[in-house]
């Protein structure tokens, strides 16, 4: 698989839904929105059992669901919160069911070369699709721009983790047997 391709519309689709979702936003926010519809998890471990004990950790201390539990960004990647898992009491599911989610992350992961200056051309491209859908502090957007720059890869903004406390993980929603096994086994 290659870098996910958008177009000019399904970015405007991809911003328009996160605004709806979740309009107290940065730009950084949506830098990091942007990055994740093109890689997808590319960035993260690939070590199963780091994977597996990351997710558990993150989900045993959750305060608060994160909504929505499948957010498609674009048609190649879906963020799926970690609300999705249940938590029934019997640890033995719930660790079959954060392995699920780990294999399915993992087969999601594509290996690419450097993606700076790929990402960098892209946010530059966008940058004003961005920009009109969320004005913003010019501040901010300086910030976003400074990332992109250096080619970093930016968390949510503290607003971002005050307002909705994120816990997802990215997965390719087209790896349709994963899909369908998660589904499965959370019921």
């Amino acid at each position: 698989m290659k870098i996910c391709e958008l177009n000019d519309i399904a970015i405007h689709e991809i911003v328009s839904q996160e605004l709806q979702l979740h309009p107290m936003l940065e730009p950084t926010d949506l830098f990091k929105l942007l990055y994740q519809a093109l890689y997808g998890p590319f960035h993260i471990v690939r070590d199963f059992k780091q994977l597996c004990d990351g997710i558990s950790k993150e989900l045993w201390i959750m305060k608060h669901a994160y909504a929505p539990l499948f957010q498609e960004i674009g048609h190649c990647y879906t963020r799926i919160s970690l609300s999705a898992i249940k938590r029934d009491g019997d640890k033995d599911k719930v660790n079959t069911r954060v392995e699920c989610l780990a294999r399915w992350i993992l087969d999601s992961c594509v290996l690419y070369e450097d993606v700076r200056e790929d990402f960098n051309a892209r946010w530059i491209h966008w940058r004003h699709i961005l920009h009109s859908a969320l004005p913003g502090k010019p501040e901010a957007w300086n910030k976003a721009d400074e990332i992109a720059a250096k080619g970093l890869i930016p968390s949510h903004s503290q607003v971002f983790h005050d307002m909705y406390h994120p816990h997802y993980r990215l997965v390719d929603i087209n790896l349709k047997q994963h899909h369908e096994l998660f589904l499965e086994i959370n019921r």
